[in-house]
């Protein structure tokens, strides 16, 4: 009977080293699964991220291969036109540029007559 009582605890004790053993890689795996889940999540959220930046620079593409994207380019960047399209230049009048010029002749002959002290002072506190 002692034969027997000795082989039922080695086999108790095996069982729950073996048990143990199993549990432990069970908890492992758990973990190394979970990990491997939140990389996924992540990869597919950038993944998306990156699927809408594609589809805004598709759209840009199209964008510039359309007619309209062309014929504005050539006339802004090109300086051309159609042949029934006739070119405007709209300028400000001589007046406003003649008031400007005697403008800026009064302002001169005050900042050489102001010493440069005082033209510095006016300069970071706009004080006459």
């Amino acid at each position: 009977m002692k034969k027997k009582f000795s082989f039922a605890i080695i086999f108790f004790v095996i069982g729950i080293i073996l048990a143990g053993v199993i549990s432990t890689r069970a908890v492992q795996e758990a973990y190394r699964n979970r990990k491997i889940e939140k990389e996924v999540e992540t990869l597919k959220q950038e993944a998306q991220k990156i699927q809408g930046e594609n589809d805004t620079i598709q759209k840009k593409i199209d964008y510039y291969n359309t007619p309209q994207f062309v014929e504005k380019v050539s006339k802004d960047k090109m300086n051309l036109q159609k042949p029934d399209e006739n070119v405007v230049i709209v300028s400000q009048g001589a007046s406003l540029q003649t008031q400007n010029e005697t403008q800026n002749e009064v302002t001169t002959e005050d900042n050489q007559q102001i010493s440069n002290y005082m033209k510095w002072w006016n300069f970071f506190f706009k004080y006459n």
